[in-house]
């Protein structure tokens, strides 16, 4: 089952860190079935473990800003850091989705009426397209948790798998 895709999802590093560890080969599917991924080099740049080459295999779009939007990003934003303003800038000039787990970030976009999302949605959306089996969803989660237990917490984890379930029964 195939879904028509949907707007560009623009990845922050935690995001990108968390399927790094647990999975990537889930933001390969969330590109190919829920709407093309898109991940800042600025982002790239921070994150040990992969660089354009990895992406480049496995078609994940890395963005190059222009300078202006650079620039604009380097000027302070209350608590952002010069990739989470970015991710921000980026988001709102290109209509894509935000995709992050900061607080931080995702009240700024919300501010700026940008679309948010969590990390852990990109499963959900993929199992309520059929692209990904509940079961593979919730051991990814968990394996998420055990690497970043900090920003996805056992509640997050409940929630996560309680909103499996409904996805599931219907």
């Amino acid at each position: 089952m195939t879904t028509p895709r949907r707007t560009f999802l623009l990845l922050d590093a935690n995001v990108l860190i968390d399927y790094l560890k647990a999975d990537l080969s889930i933001l390969v599917l969330a590109d190919r079935h829920l709407g093309g991924i898109r991940i800042p080099m600025t982002v790239i740049e921070e994150v040990d473990g992969i660089d354009l080459d990895v992406c480049n295999r496995l078609g994940l779009n890395v963005v190059e800003p222009e300078l202006d939007l650079l620039i604009a990003a380097a000027e302070r934003r209350g608590s952002l850091s010069y990739p989470d303003h970015l991710c921000l800038i980026l988001a709102r000039e290109n209509g894509w989705v935000c995709v992050t787990n900061d607080k931080a970030l995702r009240n700024a976009c919300k501010s700026e009426g940008i679309v948010v999302s969590w990390g852990l949605e990109i499963m959900l959306d993929l199992v309520r397209t059929g692209q990904l089996a509940p079961k593979k969803a919730r051991e990814i989660a968990e394996a998420i948790h055990r690497a970043n237990p900090f920003h996805v917490s056992p509640e997050i984890l409940r929630r996560f798998a309680d909103r499996l379930r409904e996805i599931s029964s219907k």
